[in-house]
């Protein structure tokens, strides 16, 4: 291990530590509620330094919540049997066998096909199929990393040169950064967003339903997505005015696909299925974790399905698995212990007096803000969505309501190549370089955060979310 690890380790000892056994006795903090803070900040700091490996660092945290007593042995591994966790697995899998069927690649030819050579149109073309896909592939990585290879064989087909051309720029941006704010809208497509669901549920023992949260997060996300296209379509203006040779490029893809396959129509059929299921599961009251369930046992099933359990498996990060299980335990352990109570009475006390509308509005920009520490939308909901509940239970608030509109801002993760895993893959390209995705990030923040804002005093008050 680096020697820098190791220092960053040290200091994560060191603060659990400090925070256990040589903090004096913190009025309204029982002991349960000191160890869980101290593996709170210790996780922190091994979540935003990477001084452990992700699956790593969860096991860590498993074994302290219940070595150091914080919760008892069934709730140190209860985030594990949190059926909001399995939305993960149910979604990189049903992301597979998109990918592997070929449907998810026709989609986004024939869409971006639609749009006719002109550059413009491309652009948002390329923000209908990642809205479409938002429903389809319950992945943001995977999504972005389906439509890297169309986005830069269209660069090359026109001969755009590495990192000069601002089309290659626009595009990737809006897989990136668009593709993530149409995330906020779709439960099931990101990985935060079921995981928000889940400590909802365990905090508040409330179930959301794929519709609600489609109701609420839906439009505005949408809307948010294609204000960013206009936006960088300002920022990186298209240098020629027809992608000419682009074009072609897309017609001999599709044309080298030939026809809708078998294992495509099969995958369209259970993905529809899936999709009108989820949308309506507030009318027929079957959990979205049961439908999804049932979509992935069609897909695998043997000799139907698009691929066998074997191969399905290897398409699954399970070292996220592992981690947001182990955040879900430490967020349970934050509410039950008492301490995101103590924490929100300390640090939001300041704003408690005032209206909840305005409490939201700046939550929502001190989660943005946080973005600078935090690598992913998934371990920044872990660790502030408990605290943001304990503070709506105090002062009297909806904890639904300011868990589920701050779990969906959440996802502000533009402004760092680490922020999140699309960015990591844009970096990827060579087309783009840190200084401007950074830039391209701020504007997208601050974007972001002013949309919400509007949000808060328009559609989620006139539809009664917000009082």
């Amino acid at each position: 291990m680096p020697a820098k690890k190791w220092w960053q380790l040290m200091v994560a000892f060191s603060c659990l530590a400090g925070i256990v056994w040589l903090t004096p006795e913190i009025t309204g903090l029982k002991a349960a509620g000191k160890a869980t803070l101290g593996i709170a900040v210790f996780a922190i700091i091994v979540w935003v330094t990477q001084a452990l490996e992700d699956a790593l660092s969860s096991m860590v945290i498993v074994f302290l919540l219940a070595a150091l007593k914080a919760t008892d042995l069934n709730g140190a591994f209860s985030g594990y049997a949190n059926t909001s966790l399995w939305l993960i697995v149910i979604g990189f899998i049903m992301a597979g066998c998109m990918e592997k069927s070929g449907l998810s690649k026709r989609v986004a030819l024939l869409l971006v096909n639609l749009a006719g050579g002109a550059a413009v149109r491309v652009y948002w073309a390329v923000a209908a199929v990642m809205a479409v896909m938002s429903f389809l592939v319950p992945s943001i990585t995977a999504r972005t990393l389906l439509m890297l290879p169309i986005i830069l064989g269209i660069g090359q087909a026109f001969d755009a040169k590495q990192g000069q051309s601002n089309i290659v720029k626009a595009l990737i941006f809006i897989v990136a950064m668009s593709g993530t704010m149409m995330s906020i809208g779709v439960m099931t497509a990101h990985v935060g967003n079921p995981i928000t669901v889940g400590l909802i549920q365990s905090a508040t023992k409330q179930v959301i339903s794929w519709s609600d949260w489609f109701k609420i997060g839906g439009p505005p996300a949408f809307i948010l997505a294609c204000l960013s296209v206009y936006v960088l379509k300002v920022m990186w203006p298209p240098e020629i005015g027809n992608l000419g040779q682009g074009q072609t490029y897309i017609q001999k893809e599709l044309a080298a696909m030939g026809k809708l396959t078998a294992p495509e129509k099969y995958t369209l059929v259970i993905f529809l299925f899936t999709l009108v299921l989820w949308a309506t599961d507030s009318l027929h009251k079957v959990n979205v974790a049961i439908v999804g369930l049932l979509a992935v046992i069609l897909l695998l099933w043997p000799a139907r399905g698009i691929m066998p359990w074997k191969e399905a498996q290897q398409r699954v990060p399970w070292n996220i698995f592992v981690l947001y299980g182990a955040g879900l335990s430490m967020g349970t352990a934050l509410v039950t212990s008492g301490a995101a109570k103590w924490l929100a009475g300390t640090m939001l006390g300041p704003i408690a007096a005032m209206s909840h509308g305005l409490q939201i509005v700046i939550l929502i920009w001190v989660v943005t803000l946080l973005q600078v520490f935090f690598t992913g939308g998934g371990p920044k909901t872990t660790a502030l969505t408990p605290i943001v509940i304990a503070h709506a239970v105090a002062i009297k608030a909806d904890p639904l309501v300011f868990a589920l509109i701050l779990g969906m801002n959440m996802q502000h993760q533009y402004l760092l190549p680490v922020s999140n895993m699309p960015n990591a893959v844009a970096m990827g390209t060579g087309h783009i370089t840190s200084g401007e995705l950074m830039k391209t990030g701020a504007v997208m923040s601050v974007l972001a955060c002013v949309f919400m804002t509007l949000m808060v005093f328009t559609y989620w008050s006139w539809i009664g979310v917000v009082q």
